[in-house]
């Protein structure tokens, strides 16, 4: 049995990759090895960052973003050109009467209308939603003008990005339930007016992708296979024997060993790419209060865990992290905030003024003959989360404190975080060039899976968002990271590297913070 699955699983890779068998040759194809299923393409409803990536190759905003070292940058998209009123409270687009979905029907404003009309409502619960109460409505004049009538005058930036999320097709989704969006046909099947088009999808095994014959753009690679390896051991392995083109998650203590043996394969480093921290829910009596979060804080050696995990040779790639905004993006970032210490002893003194004691001697505190257990929240398949789970796990235990380490596959932890339904929870943040801490800070943000609520920081972000001056809104912005590091309603870990493979037969790859599939149109393979 064991020798029939695997070669069922080999035959069904070599007939994906038109590497075998004596039927009709399909085009050579670029493989990525994927943690986990994407779970949806649906541009307003996206469970996670990798979802966004494969996104941005099916569905175009109306402007594509670039991050780069003069930092987030737009080039047309759907529309070719743009442009702003005098007051700064209309921006209009035109957009490219050439494109097309990938059924060959037009592109029109009622389509961009449509997407903003599900962004805004709160039933489909969008990741988006902040942005679109930035927009007081959507002008239509005609099938290839879009003006946004924004609520005030703010940020160019901000509402730039507003205005050029991903757009999908009205006429497939006007009928559709918006509560249960998220689990429409559409998630997996979406219209395309991108560079590629999902041919393929089997849930939790991979997804094809192929040119759009519509497309603006033409995709030099004429197949794109997205393989769901849940194992990173396997991964790994993949990417060694040539199973794999692009790995995007290289684990740190394999980039020395690949540099050694696989010094054909293009290893490439994008800085500060995410952020790694432990939520802990407000929500839950114990964790609201103060001295106890202060307590879980300085158990945790920040240090420890950079040496320990993040460290390759003498090299460090890692840097302890005060907050959601990276280092990199310089005045947004407070770099005045002191990186808490580890101090167990102040820990330990802390838990006994909130009445906790080691009353049976089982090495773990107690009160009112309640166990100081905690119960961690994380997603399987991520080695790095295991890894980071287990360390701090310990360092917690040194001060009584029992964590409990609970792997759950994505789907059901992402539903489980949006619930709320968690003590703590092990995730991060990725480094968005755009900075808007409302999805993560404000008391309505749909990534505040801690319910922090303070009316100060609310006030300071909508501030933050209103400014038109860039210099307003970065110490307006820094004003509510420290505000939120006091709170504490979450142990910031680290800002660290990440680290992607790409195999020599790869030509032109280029990644950034935003996406590592960048630029996909343009790469080629090597015969």
């Amino acid at each position: 049995m064991i020798f029939a699955t695997t070669r069922a699983a080999l035959t069904l890779l070599l007939t994906l990759t038109g590497c075998g068998g004596d039927g009709p040759k399909v085009p050579a194809a670029l493989v990525m090895g994927l943690p986990f299923d994407p779970g949806s393409l649906n541009p307003v409803a996206l469970p996670y960052a990798l979802s966004q990536q494969l996104v941005d190759q099916t569905q175009l905003p109306l402007a594509r973003r670039h991050a780069g070292p003069d930092g987030l940058t737009f080039t047309p998209g759907l529309a070719t050109a743009w442009t702003w009123s005098e007051d700064h409270r209309q921006l209009t687009f035109t957009l490219n009467p050439a494109a097309r979905w990938d059924d060959g029907s037009p592109v029109t404003s009622t389509d961009v209308a449509f997407t903003y009309t599900l962004i805004d409502d709160p039933a489909v619960a969008s990741n988006w939603l902040a942005d679109g109460k930035l927009i007081r409505e959507v002008l239509t004049p005609d099938a290839t003008t879009v003006t946004f009538v924004f609520e005030e005058a703010a940020s160019e930036l901000l509402l730039m990005s507003a205005a050029c999320h991903n757009i999908l097709q009205a006429s497939r989704l006007q009928d559709a339930d918006r509560a249960s969006l998220r689990g429409h046909a559409y998630s997996r099947a979406p219209s395309s007016s991108g560079p590629y088009r999902v041919v393929t999808w089997s849930p939790d095994d991979h997804l094809v992708l192929e040119p759009n014959p519509h497309t603006l753009t033409p995709p030099q690679i004429q197949r794109v296979i997205a393989r769901v390896v849940p194992e990173y051991s396997t991964r790994i392995l993949e990417l060694e024997r040539g199973a794999l083109d692009l790995l995007m998650d290289v684990e740190l203590n394999d980039v020395a060993r690949l540099t050694a043996d696989r010094p054909d394969l293009r290893l490439i480093r994008i800085p500060d790419a995410a952020m790694s921290y432990i939520g802990w829910n407000l929500d839950e009596p114990r964790l609201a209060e103060p001295k106890l979060r202060e307590a879980l804080d300085l158990s945790i050696d920040r240090q420890a865990l950079i040496r320990e995990m993040y460290t390759v040779g003498d090299e460090a790639y890692a840097r302890v992290a005060t907050g959601s905004v990276a280092p990199s993006l310089g005045p947004w970032h407070n770099a005045a905030l002191t990186p808490t210490p580890h101090d167990p002893s102040r820990a330990r003194t802390l838990l006994a003024e909130l009445g906790y004691a080691d009353a049976d001697g089982d090495g773990v505190l107690d009160r009112d003959g309640a166990p100081l257990r905690i119960e961690l929240l994380l997603q399987s398949g991520i080695p790095e989360s295991e890894r980071l789970g287990v360390r701090v796990q310990a360092m917690l235990k040194e001060i009584g404190v029992a964590l409990e380490l609970v792997a759950v596959e994505p789907n059901r932890f992402s539903a489980t975080a949006r619930e709320g339904d968690f003590e703590a929870i092990l995730w991060g943040f990725g480094n968005n060039p755009k900075v808007d801490l409302a999805r993560e800070w404000r008391s309505d943000g749909p990534y505040n899976w801690m319910s922090y609520s303070d009316p100060e920081t609310d006030r300071l972000i909508d501030a933050a968002r209103r400014a038109t001056n860039p210099a307003e809104a970065q110490a307006a912005t820094r004003e509510v990271l420290a505000r939120v590091y006091a709170a504490r309603p979450a142990s910031f870990l680290v800002w660290s590297d990440q680290v992607s493979a790409v195999s020599p037969r790869v030509v032109g790859a280029q990644m950034s913070v935003l996406s590592n599939l960048e630029g996909l149109e343009g790469l080629d393979l090597d015969a």
